[in-house]
Formats: C-alpha cells, sequence, structure tokens
C-alpha cells in the first residue's frame, strides 16, 4: 500500500460534505487547501475512547484473513459464464476490489461426500496418479493471478480406500506429496498442510510428514490440528508437551473458537496456546449466509486477536456454489448457484472483509495498544506496516450501545491524514456498504471520529482500496431450460461435465465402453474411501439440473454396468443433507431386476412403489427412463414400459445419477424432456409477503418472512422460537392484484431438519385483505417433497396459509417453510397432496421383548437437559420419527444426559427401544448407553447398559423383565458428546 496523498482543492470540500454526512470529527474544520484549523469542534454526545497507535507497543504478525474451499462448495462457479465468472473471482481475490482474500485453504479430494458433495481424488488407485483433475488447481490459480501474495493450504476431509493402515499412513504422506507435486507442475507453490479435518490427529504421524516435507518440498509448514471446536486448544497442550510435535508444527488452529454459526462475540484461546510461540490460526470458522453474516466475520476479525490472540481467520466458504437443495446451501461470503444464467449475488460478508484485507496485508504487525475492546462495546484493532510507514485501524461498534466518539493518539504514530471507510450494516441501501466517507487531519497528534452502532469503520494513511461495481445481466429467477441434454462429446477425459455435481463417488468424462464410441460419463471408484467421520459415505451418485424445475417431466439415459450390481435415474430430486441419500423418485435397473423407490432425505423413507424381474446384463448398453406427468411414474427399458404407478409424494427437483456402491458403471445421452407444462405462478417479484412472527437471525442464516417468495430454494422463514410464540401461525401473500388463483405450493426445509414443518394446514383467499374464505385444510407429511393445495378455481388477491394450533400437549410449536407459490388459474390443473402417514412404528424384525408395547400416550417424559424448544423430552415419546428429544449443547450441558420416562403405571417390561434422530444429522446419537428402571421414582436399578453404533437405525437394549413404573435411558457418549431421541418404545410382559 502507498501513502494517501492529501486530498486538496475541489476534492477536500467534497471530503468536507461526507464528514458531515457520517459525523467524522476533524482535529479541526477543514480549509480550503485541507489543513486543519485550531479547534476542533466538539465530539458528539456518548461514549468517549482514547486509542494509542504506538509503533513500539507488542503486538503479533497479523496472517490474514482467507477462506476454505472443500465439500464441493464452488463446484458450480467453475460452470459459469464469462464475464460473471471473473466478476465473481475478482470480489474475492482481486486486491483493493472486494473480500480480496489472503488466504485459501483447498480440500484435497478423496471422491468421499465432506459435507455437501464429494471432490475428486488426484490418485484413486496407487500410483495412478492425474494432476488435471478436478476444479481446486483451477482456483488456486486464479486465486494467485489476482493476488500473486494470497497465502495456499490443503487439508483432507477423507482419503482413498487403497491406503494401508489407515490415514495416519506412510501412504498419506506419500499421496500427499503427490499433490503437491502436482502443485508444483500446475505452477503452484503451496504454503501449508494439515491432517484431517475435525478428525482428531496422530502426533507422530505430523513428525514423519514434516520429515517427509523437509526432504521434498522444505518450503511448506505444516498447519495442526483442524480439531473440532467442542475439542478446544487441546492441540496447543500436545504440542507443548512433545517437543518432537512441536518442532514439526508451524501453526496451531481451531475450528470456531468464536462459536459456531452464531454471533461470534467471544474467541478463546488457552494460555498454553498463546505461549507455544506459534502463530495461533481460526482453521475454519462457517461464513453463515452471505447476507447474514457478515456482522458476525467482522467482530471475528477484529475479536479474534483481542481476545485470543488469534492472527488469522478462515470462512467456510468463500463461494456458495453447489445446488441450492444440498447440505448447508448458502454458506458462503457470495451465493453463485445459477451457472445456466449467471446469477450471483455479493453479499454484505464480502464488506464485513475488505474493512480488514484492502487495509492490513499479512505481515502487517498488531499494536497492542492499539487493540482492544472499548467501553461503548465497540472493538478496535490497530496495526503497523513492515516498514513502519502506514498504520490502520479497524472499528466495529455492532455491539455498541449507543453512539460514541473515539480519539486517535498519533503523536508516535506515521504522520498524515487518515482517510475513513465505513459499512452500516443497519441500512438496506447498498450505497452504505464500503463507502469512502472523508478525511481527518490529526492535529498536536490526535484525530477524532465519531461511530455510530451497527457500524464497521476503517481509519488508514494508505491508498488503493476500491468497490467493486459488477453485477450479473441476470436476474435469480432464470431456471436452466428444459429440455435438458449432456451426451458428454467434447469433454475432456477425465474432467467433469457441466453442472453435473457428485455426492459421492467420481463420476468423469471416459471413453465409451463395450462397443460404443465417444465420451460417456463413468464412475471410476472401487473401492470405499476413508471418509470424513461427521457424514460417513453415500451411496455413488451425481446431480444435475434446476432444483426448482417442476416436476412433470422425463429422464433419461443410457447405462452400462461394467460388474454385476445396478444403476439409477432418479428426479424431482427436492433435497440432499448429512448422510442421506439424495430424495426424490429414483428408477433402479440391474442385473437383478428393476424397482422405483420414493425417498425423503429428511424423514430417511425409502418406499418401493414398484418392481420387476426384467433384468440388464452386464457389458450391455440399455436405455432407461423414468417418466413423471402429475400423479403418473412409467417405468421404461429400451423403449418398452415395465410398469406404471400413480404417486404425488415427490412434486419437484432436479435429477440423480447413481451407481451401486463402489463399481465401475456408465451413462450416456442424459436428457431431461417435458411431458407437460409447467404450473403457471403468479411471478414471486409481483408478491409481497407478511406473517405473524419472524424469527431473524438463526444459525447463520436470516428466518424472515420475505425469505418465502425469493424464489431460493434454501432460504427460510421461520415463525419466532426464541422468545417461542407457538402456534397457530400464518403466512399471508399479496398478489398485487385480483386474479384467478387454483392452488397453493409450499417448499419445505430442506436441511434436513423437521422442526416447524407444515404438516396441519388450513388456506384462505380474500380479495379485499379484511373478509377471508376458508379454501383448503388438511394434513401433509412431514418430508422435505413440495405440498400442493388445491381449490376450485377462484378469483382473489390475498392468500393466507395457517398453520394451526394442536391441543396435543407436544405439538409443533413453530411454524417454518422455505418457499409459497400461487397457481394460476389460467395454467394446467393441480391436485392437492394427499396426506401421508408419519408414525414411527418399530421395523418387523424387532426383537421379541417388543412384541408388545407400553402405549406412549400413556406416557409423560422429562430430561436432565434441553437444547431449546421445540427439542423437548415430549418429542421422543409423541410417535413420530421426524422429531427429537436433544440435550443442551455440549458446551453448556456436556453428557452424561437422561431422558426418564414416566409409564403412568408399572408394568413388567424387559426392553427400550431407541431410535436417533431422522433428519439426517448425527449429532446425538447415543453410542454409550445405560438403562436404568424404578417403581417409585426416586431409587433407579440398572437394568442393561452398552455402546451401539453411530448411526441412524434402529437400537434396542434388552433385559430380564422386571415390574417397574419409570425407565431411565442416560446417555454416557453421544456424536458430537450430546444426546437426542427421535422415539423411545418400551416393550413390556402383557
Amino acid at each position: 500500500m502507498r501513502r494517501r496523498r492529501r486530498l486538496t482543492g475541489m476534492a477536500s470540500g467534497l471530503v468536507a460534505v461526507a464528514v458531515a454526512t457520517v459525523g467524522l470529527v476533524e482535529a479541526g474544520p477543514a480549509s480550503a487547501d485541507g489543513t486543519a484549523a485550531t479547534d476542533p469542534p466538539a465530539a458528539a454526545a456518548g461514549t468517549q475512547d482514547i486509542v494509542v497507535i504506538d509503533p513500539a507497543s507488542p503486538g503479533r504478525t497479523f496472517d490474514g484473513l482467507g477462506a476454505v474451499s472443500a465439500s464441493a462448495s464452488s463446484r458450480l462457479l467453475y460452470d459459469y459464464p464469462e464475464p460473471e465468472r471473473s466478476q465473481i473471482l475478482d470480489y474475492l481475490f482481486k486486491p483493493g476490489y472486494g473480500a480480496g482474500l489472503q488466504l485459501l485453504k483447498v480440500e484435497i479430494g478423496a471422491d468421499t461426500n465432506s459435507t455437501s458433495g464429494a471432490e475428486p481424488s488426484h490418485e484413486r488407485t496407487r500410483g495412478d496418479v492425474d494432476c488435471d483433475r478436478g476444479y481446486a488447481w483451477w482456483l488456486m490459480k486464479e486465486a494467485r493471478k489476482r493476488n500473486p501474495d494470497i497465502v495456499l493450504s490443503g487439508l483432507q476431509w477423507g482419503a482413498p480406500g487403497w491406503f494401508e493402515g489407515g490415514f495416519w499412513s506412510q501412504d498419506n504422506i506419500d499421496y500427499l506429496i503427490n499433490w503437491l507435486d502436482c502443485a508444483e507442475q500446475q505452477g503452484l507453490e503451496i504454503d501449508y498442510m494439515g491432517g484431517w479435518n475435525e478428525s482428531g490427529y496422530d502426533e507422530d504421524w505430523f513428525v514423519a510428514f514434516e520429515r517427509a516435507l523437509a526432504e521434498h518440498h522444505p518450503d511448506v509448514r505444516l498447519a495442526a490440528a483442524d480439531d473440532e471446536p467442542h475439542r478446544g486448544w487441546r492441540v496447543a497442550d500436545d504440542l507443548a508437551a512433545n517437543p518432537e510435535f512441536g518442532a514439526a508444527v508451524d501453526v496451531a488452529n481451531l475450528h470456531s473458537p468464536c462459536g459456531h454459526r452464531t454471533l461470534y462475540q467471544v474467541c478463546q484461546s488457552t494460555q498454553t496456546a498463546r505461549d507455544l510461540g506459534k502463530p495461533l490460526w481460526i482453521g475454519e470458522l462457517s461464513a453463515m449466509a452471505h447476507d447474514a453474516g457478515a456482522e458476525p466475520l467482522a467482530r471475528v476479525a477484529n475479536r479474534m486477536y483481542i481476545d485470543a490472540d488469534i492472527t488469522a481467520m478462515m470462512a467456510w466458504t468463500p463461494i456458495s456454489a453447489w445446488y441450492s437443495n444440498i447440505t448447508l446451501a448458502d454458506t458462503g461470503l457470495m451465493v453463485a448457484e445459477w451457472p445456466w444464467s449467471g446469477f450471483y449475488d455479493v453479499g454484505d460478508s464480502i464488506w464485513a472483509y475488505a474493512h480488514t484485507t484492502q487495509f492490513a496485508q499479512p505481515g502487517w504487525r498488531y499494536l497492542d495498544s492499539g487493540s482492544r475492546r472499548l467501553s461503548s462495546g465497540a472493538t478496535v484493532v490497530s496495526l503497523l506496516s513492515p516498514d513502519g510507514g502506514d498504520v490502520s485501524a479497524v472499528v466495529e461498534t455492532l455491539d455498541a450501545t449507543g453512539p460514541g466518539s473515539i480519539t486517535f493518539d498519533l503523536s508516535e504514530a506515521p504522520a498524515g491524514e487518515l482517510q475513513v471507510w465505513s459499512t452500516d450494516f443497519g441500512s438496506d441501501d447498498p450505497a452504505d456498504r464500503f463507502r469512502h466517507v472523508g478525511t481527518v487531519v490529526p492535529q498536536g497528534g490526535q484525530a477524532t471520529i465519531d461511530v455510530e452502532p451497527g457500524h464497521v469503520y476503517s481509519v488508514t494513511t494508505t491508498d488503493g482500496q476500491a468497490k467493486g461495481d459488477a453485477r450479473p445481466s441476470a436476474d435469480v429467477t432464470g431456471q436452466l431450460a428444459i429440455p435438458f441434454r449432456e451426451d458428454f462429446e467434447g469433454i475432456e477425459h477425465g474432467q467433469l461435465a457441466r453442472y453435473f455435481s457428485d455426492l459421492a463417488g467420481g463420476f468423469e468424462a471416459a471413453p465409451c465402453l463395450a462397443g460404443r464410441s465417444g465420451t460417456c460419463y463413468q464412475q471410476q471408484i472401487t473401492e470405499a474411501p476413508i471418509s470424513w467421520g461427521l457424514v460417513g459415505e453415500l451411496p455413488l451418485s451425481t446431480l444435475v439440473g434446476d432444483p426448482r424445475w417442476w416436476g412433470d417431466y422425463t429422464v433419461r439415459a443410457d447405462v452400462m454396468l461394467t460388474e454385476p450390481g445396478y444403476v439409477e435415474v432418479g428426479g424431482r430430486v427436492s433435497g440432499q443433507s448429512w448422510g442421506s441419500q439424495a430424495s426424490g423418485y429414483h428408477l433402479r435397473v440391474g442385473t437383478d431386476g428393476w424397482a422405483l423407490h420414493s425417498r425423503d432425505h429428511a424423514g430417511r423413507r425409502d418406499v418401493v412403489l414398484a418392481s420387476g424381474e426384467e433384468a440388464i446384463g452386464v457389458g450391455e448398453w440399455h436405455e432407461v427412463a423414468l417418466s413423471m406427468h402429475g400423479d403418473e411414474l412409467g417405468v421404461h427399458v429400451d423403449g418398452v414400459r415395465l410398469g406404471q404407478v400413480r404417486d404425488t409424494t415427490q412434486r419437484t427437483g432436479n435429477v440423480a445419477l447413481s451407481v451401486s456402491a463402489w463399481q465401475q458403471a456408465q451413462f450416456d445421452d442424459v436428457a431431461v424432456t417435458p411431458t407437460a407444462r409447467a404450473p403457471r405462478f403468479v411471478p414471486k417479484d409481483e408478491i409481497t409477503v407478511t406473517a405473524t412472527s419472524e424469527h431473524g437471525f438463526d444459525r447463520g442464516w436470516t428466518r424472515e418472512v420475505e425469505n418465502l417468495v425469493d424464489d431460493r430454494p434454501e432460504t427460510m422463514w421461520s415463525s419466532s422460537f426464541n422468545p417461542p410464540v407457538g402456534l397457530p401461525q400464518s403466512v399471508t401473500l399479496d398478489l398485487g392484484r385480483t386474479q384467478p388463483i387454483q392452488a397453493l405450493t409450499y417448499q419445505p426445509r430442506l436441511d434436513g431438519n423437521t422442526n416447524g414443518m407444515i404438516t396441519s394446514y388450513e388456506v384462505y383467499v380474500s380479495r379485499d385483505g379484511e373478509t377471508y374464505e376458508l379454501v383448503a385444510d388438511g394434513t401433509w407429511s412431514a418430508d422435505s417433497s413440495t405440498k400442493v393445495a388445491a381449490w376450485d378455481r377462484t378469483t382473489a388477491r390475498y392468500v393466507r396459509l395457517v398453520a394451526p394450533d394442536d391441543e396435543n400437549a407436544c405439538a409443533e410449536t413453530t411454524a417454518a417453510g422455505n418457499e409459497l407459490g400461487v397457481v394460476s388459474a389460467t395454467g394446467p390443473e393441480l391436485e392437492t397432496t394427499p396426506p401421508a402417514p408419519d408414525r414411527a412404528d418399530l421395523p418387523p424384525d424387532a426383537p421379541a421383548a417388543f412384541d408388545h408395547l407400553v402405549p406412549q400416550d400413556a406416557m409423560t417424559a422429562t430430561a436432565s437437559s434441553v437444547h431449546s424448544p421445540p427439542n423437548v423430552p415430549c418429542k421422543a415419546i409423541d410417535g413420530k420419527r421426524t422429531t427429537f428429544w436433544h440435550s443442551a449443547p455440549a458446551v453448556t450441558g456436556p453428557l452424561p444426559a437422561s431422558v426418564t420416562l414416566d409409564l403412568g403405571a408399572g408394568h413388567d417390561i424387559g426392553g427400550l427401544a431407541y431410535l436417533p434422530r431422522q433428519d439426517g444429522n448425527l449429532n446425538g446419537t447415543v453410542t454409550s448407553y445405560r438403562v436404568e428402571v424404578s417403581a417409585d421414582g426416586q431409587t433407579f436399578t440398572e437394568v442393561a447398559a452398552g455402546s451401539w453404533q453411530d448411526t441412524p437405525a434402529q437400537k434396542y437394549a434388552t433385559w430380564s423383565p422386571t415390574t417397574a413404573r419409570y425407565v431411565r435411558l442416560t446417555a454416557t457418549a453421544g456424536h458430537f458428546n450430546v444426546a437426542s431421541a427421535a422415539e423411545l418404545h418400551v416393550g413390556h410382559v402383557p
């Protein structure tokens, strides 16, 4: 950065206007030549703080702000058209334009799902190294092209299955050395390497890896241990205790030391960590939604150093560029899910980063004298350039209690005027983001600025800052057109097809086999990888298409098996999350016959709708087609209809291709063609929406009612649950004018969580907004598929969806949804979605101890701890697999935790059936337990203890029948150190 020249003449007059607008206080009123008068104006009323900028002050070296591209988070960015793709990359990486990322960590792919997809491995079998596979190389080169000084890192989430000795093996060290060799071939210098993301660490392995790096890539340094946040800074203790481990590792890091998807108000480290003499980094922190994470990230940028001496932070992810119906969609500094149209949204998080990255570079030094929490609740960090010639200070007032002023004591600092930039996060005007607001000329070694709550200010002696202004030419409404076809010709072998995003496995272009010429799409992975433990392994599948597609289409593909097994073509995929299969209809065709499945990723249902013995052979090409037209589903192989059923469980979504586990198979000529006209919807940009309540910020997303009509399936509205307001709740749509309408569509949440899904509904319409008429009511199943409430065509301007109250004491207390649509009566007629059961019956193979069950409606439940409503104890006995009890967070209420059932009367009981939560999230799955019983609720006797697998499968504990009224399940260990239960059943002897 260069020292900014003093503004003179006309420019100084403009600055004076800006200063007056935002309340900057110069040391004296600006004169025509930019100098200051001797009498400064009085500071605004409020808190006043003095910040000393002392170059002699101690302070650690600033290492930068960056991002983590992993879990296929950047997949769709690669397919963006120009100029939009370059515009996005500029916002992320170009200095003096947008976020100006200073660090970039990428996943070293392993063809295993690592949250929102799978990234390709460079060495799928031993010795078969392909240095051109995947898009991480491309992303790093684009980043370094824009910022030659960007720091690059690599980290693993999973690993290939061919390793001997598992992850912490010599095979893995060799694998990583080969990856670094590939980086060199790509013209990339990697700065840091890590171990295994959120999966612990092996001290001896790090020591051995450092020795290998010293021999083959001596400039690469090691960071450890990318640990889960609830593990704390245990790596610091081990680095201090083990001299070899300590000497091998250059940077100690931890994930989310400021909280996980929270407001990030307090950051933490330990004294042991601070005394290591090593940089402390945030190895990963959730960026949260691009329009909700800005303020939390701005807090972290300051507070990580003030609170914890942390000098660098990387957020997952730089760009939310994966399909909106996959896990954690819209988590990034920007969002870019629409490569077919080129639409993207910049988001405030870009400017939260810019307030630091455009004013200080890695290598600058924090000044402890000017880095602290202020009396108003604001924070400030001050930094000095390596040559001592420039200073910058970043002030965030996001938790300030009121306006105030800050006086910078610059008597020992570099002289010169200060440029001030500001962002008002409370404003709805984009012009109030990252705005140059004026110049302050120090007088007598001091300069004062007035500050307002909800802002971030950057004060600097440097120049070169700018606010990028590129915009996409398309808007969010542009869908990927149907018909859609991909014949894979023209794709370089080993590369990905446009818009195809792998959920698990490795799909890539390859020469067609079995006598077929040209290029096909082949699943390549033949051995189970070492998967990332938080997700586990999924069926091998890849996703393509627009998640907003209305499902009246046929998906067809030519398929070929290389060995006995099956392939699937799927449609109407509404979502996929956390260890679950993709939802929708899936036609399975293989050497054992065929079957048509209906799946939901939230409720984990997989229902076979139809099946047959007609099979396909190995090494043969066959045309497979699944046709969907309203409730009619057709199964076709080689042009012959093998079956037809009626079902409306699934309504909307894109397309999936799948292969049976760990075998190669090929696809060609994938085509999606319409079978009927899509419904005609009232344009969402003509609709305004209100609700009886909304929640706002929740775990990194906004839950505002406008999300219901933003044409983005992943954004969500929720009624207020903190404080809880209960049901009924309603949403009212104003269509802008009276018009003929016939149906309402409801897209439930797609994050794998069923809380708030509207299961009982009423729909009312009105012409005047005063008098409403009931036109539809009923029940919907608690799953992710799009629901329809239809009625006789009528004319109205207002449509109201009501989630009514339920007399059941354990009913849902919130209502939520992702998208609402109103279907015009000028389009095709729709039928309402039929209700579906949501009971949690035990499977038929349950042990004999459960032949007779104590009725759940006779029980009551209490727990030793509760996370928050609606995950209260009675959810474990409400008969629904889609709700659950959850213990308190591990930070405030670690295990053990228990839930106690009062059976209402004494019974001879001999078993407890435990169903873990079924929403695709393993958190809380009980892995170690004990069961106790009691006759009086006071004295309990242990009757069973043991361990269960960390899976969502039904689990049992049995014992010799004994008479008791109370049963207590205590979780002594559980996934993520918490406990949860979707359903508990007690078996008794009649």
